[in-house]
């Protein structure tokens, strides 16, 4: 019954009724749904409370909205990025950050053998990197976003480099097979 794209529309329609955050656009074909909302977070708890309400939906992954300028030069979105972090790691953090075409525009020490980095970073590089980023630097580092612009489009970011861990069955797994 939760399957059917016109329930889910219309799931999806109540709902941006009672959070004005959301911006819900149909696709040509009525059977896809494009979902705006002020970051992942906000459209995790929205995929994770219909999926708990019995809904069964196949997502895309996300992306930044993006706009041209009166020239046409495609716009992105830019955010200033604040890492808190051990010294030992903060090589692997400006790494990992410059490959998402982030920009450092500050490094310092903040005392206790930690630094802040400071980045002005594209936000659709920043999609999914908070649990790289703690597990790049074992739970240290503590990341704070906010918005500070548009600026002209970066260029490509690089996908995943290595694979992704499916179970087909359940069973016993030792450690060091993982």
């Amino acid at each position: 019954d939760k399957v059917t794209s016109r329930v889910i529309r219309d799931r999806l329609f109540k709902e941006a009724e009672g959070n004005v955050a959301l911006k819900i656009e149909e696709s040509e074909g009525k059977d896809s749904f494009f979902v705006s909302g002020r970051g992942e977070l906000q459209l995790a708890v929205l995929i994770e409370t219909m999926r708990r309400e019995g809904f069964e939906l196949a997502v895309s992954r996300p992306r930044v909205v993006m706009h041209k300028d009166e020239n046409g030069t495609l716009m992105e979105p830019i955010e200033e990025v604040v890492i808190d972090v051990d010294e030992e790691h903060s090589g692997v953090v400006v790494q990992k950050m410059s490959e998402r075409k982030a920009e450092m525009t500050e490094l310092r020490p903040s005392g206790g053998n930690r630094v802040r980095l400071v980045f002005f970073a594209p936000t659709r590089g920043l999609i999914g990197y908070q649990s790289e980023l703690l597990t790049d630097t074992r739970g240290t580092a503590i990341m704070n976003r906010l918005f500070h612009d548009y600026q002209p489009f970066k260029g490509e970011i690089g996908g995943r480099s290595n694979g992704v861990l499916l179970s087909n069955q359940s069973g016993e797994a030792v450690a060091y097979a993982m």
